[in-house]
């Protein structure tokens, strides 16, 4: 039996929380319930050197757990390049690679994921004027890129449907790990908050969802929204989000009043007999 887990969206540094303490506690519990794969699919800090500091010190302290993760738009704020971000092979990154599950027939595929506006649908504006929104009011503004978004998007799509090929010809099931959102029916639409339908621009791509759809891919773990959701099925796939999201003066959305208790209860669970 292997049990892995998943988490996303802990923000850490904008949860003014006591990083090393909360280390000793993620610690304790993956080495209590013996997990085998703990997933992160990013948004730990506001700084990839940090996140990297992160994973480094939490696997130290685990006994037999891989710790594996991504990076969310948060991540890649500070101290990285989109050329790093690309091909980077620090321990647990796995950006555009894949591990196998030994003895088994799983394969984990991470895609740090982007968007390409196709979420806003309701909203009749140009690639110009979304982009020229971010800017102004979007914290991607800070994330350098040498390229427009519908093109990040682009190498995206491909980096994912040659894995899902590669995958598909050895006899794999997929597990997919990115941060953004990988479906649609995750994206919530209002008629009377303009500033939410264009975020939702920002938030992911249906041409994500079809191929994970047209692979009939297994499971996808994903971040970057911070609704509470159990797993859901749509059509063949099983989606995971576990994110912790916010809990300051500007926004509260835990149901917890710790920070260890909130990623407890937040936790997705995946076991393969």
């Amino acid at each position: 039996m292997v049990k892995i887990v998943a988490s996303s969206d802990d923000h850490f540094d904008i949860n003014k929380v006591d990083i090393n303490r909360i280390i000793e506690q993620q610690a304790a519990y993956l080495n209590e319930h013996y997990v085998d794969y703990y997933l992160i699919a990013g948004d730990m800090f506001n700084d990839f050197e940090k996140v990297l500091a992160y994973v480094h010190d939490l696997k130290r302290k685990v006994v037999s757990t891989n710790v594996l993760f991504i990076a969310g738009n948060h991540d890649m704020i500070r101290n990285v390049t989109y050329e790093e971000l690309e091909k980077g092979r620090w321990p647990g990154y796995i950006n555009n690679r894949f591990v196998d599950i030994p003895n088994t027939d799983i394969r984990i595929i991470g895609i740090n994921g982007w968007y390409d506006y196709s979420f806003a649908s309701n909203v009749a504006k140009s690639e110009s004027d979304f982009y020229h929104w971010k800017q102004t009011y979007w914290i991607d503004s800070q994330i350098s890129q040498p390229m427009s978004d519908i093109e990040r998007e682009d190498i995206v799509l491909q980096e994912l449907e040659k894995q899902l090929i590669a995958a598909k010809n050895a006899s794999k099931k997929v597990i997919v790990m990115t941060h953004f959102v990988p479906n649609q029916k995750f994206i919530r639409y209002t008629k009377d908050f303009r500033f939410w339908n264009m975020t939702n621009a920002m938030m992911g791509s249906i041409r994500f969802q079809a191929l994970i759809d047209q692979y009939a891919v297994n499971s996808v773990i994903f971040g970057h929204i911070h609704n509470r959701y159990v797993p859901t099925k749509i059509k063949a796939t099983w989606y995971y989000n576990g994110a912790v999201g916010y809990h300051n003066h500007h926004h509260n959305e835990w149901q917890s009043a710790d920070f260890i208790t909130e990623w407890q209860r937040q936790l997705k669970f995946i076991q393969i007999n």
